[in-house]
């Protein structure tokens, strides 16, 4: 370990910090004694937040309002830490939104945004992390999936396949830093009591789902922190979950997909009713 590592408190970046996922992160981080960075687009919710927890758990709070759909905002993220001489020891990648609309309906500059912030901005966030977690030996990359990359996508839809893409960058990543000190987890949540149905135009959707689908934020967190520190390269949180993901595993992959697309429909429509 870096001699400097043992004379301050570990940091933590979080982006999409202001709600969600990425606010129970913050707050279970916060709880562990480590100093914050969060990002987000909504800079009054940020600064609330960092007010709230340097008030109750007494760490340093920084907040960085960063748009991670422009794709030099890590860059200028770092930049600003790299000025302050603020190192990150964990880095939580949770910034995300869905898409309304499908592949041929969507504006393109939409669809162009969705990519950046969901396949390249945490790539590119990681890539600016790493070398200073390796040089120090110690490092936490938590990378915030969905139990829907292991599920068929619906028609016209881009989610599934991104988040796809993160499991499977996120395994490759960690192999890459087995022995360093560095651990690299995939979180992966099913349904989850945030704002992202809500932004997607379907807000009652849980009051129309069994509550045994839903989990809360900080179940999820809790679950994908514990799974971060013992380095294990996917964490699928929640029982229920874990077996939807094993029925998905063992179910014939023609039969999920003649069945999935009709399943997520249902859901939306009830959703919306």
């Amino acid at each position: 370990m870096n001699e400097g590592t043992k004379d301050r408190r570990r940091t933590a970046l979080v982006t999409g910090a202001s709600a969600g996922i990425g606010e129970a992160f913050a707050t279970h981080l916060a709880s562990q004694g480590f100093d914050l960075v969060l990002t987000s687009r909504r800079l009054d919710v940020l600064r609330s937040l960092a007010e709230k927890l340097q008030a109750e758990h007494h760490i340093d709070c920084r907040v960085i309002p960063a748009d991670l759909t422009d794709p030099e905002s890590p860059r200028r993220v770092f930049y600003e830490l790299a000025r302050d001489e603020i190192e990150i020891d964990v880095l939580i990648n949770n910034a995300g939104f869905g898409l309304q609309k499908t592949l041929l309906t969507q504006d393109w500059r939409e669809i162009a945004a969705f990519m950046e912030i969901m396949a390249v901005s945490w790539l590119h966030l990681s890539k600016l992390a790493l070398p200073g977690m390796l040089e120090r030996g110690y490092g936490r990359i938590a990378n915030v999936a969905s139990l829907a990359a292991f599920a068929p996508e619906s028609p016209g839809s881009l989610y599934s396949g991104v988040k796809a893409q993160m499991v499977t960058t996120s395994r490759g990543l960690r192999q890459e830093c087995l022995g360093t000190g560095v651990h690299v987890t995939a979180v992966c949540p099913g349904y989850t009591h945030t704002e992202f149905h809500s932004r997607l135009g379907i807000p009652d959707l849980a009051k129309k789902m069994p509550r045994w689908m839903w989990q809360d934020t900080g179940a999820v967190v809790s679950e994908a922190w514990h799974a971060c520190e013992r380095n294990r390269p996917v964490v699928i949180t929640g029982k229920v979950n874990k077996m939807l993901r094993l029925l998905l595993a063992f179910t014939p992959a023609g039969l999920v997909e003649r069945n999935m697309p009709k399943s997520i429909s249902k859901i939306r429509a009830r959703g919306r009713a």
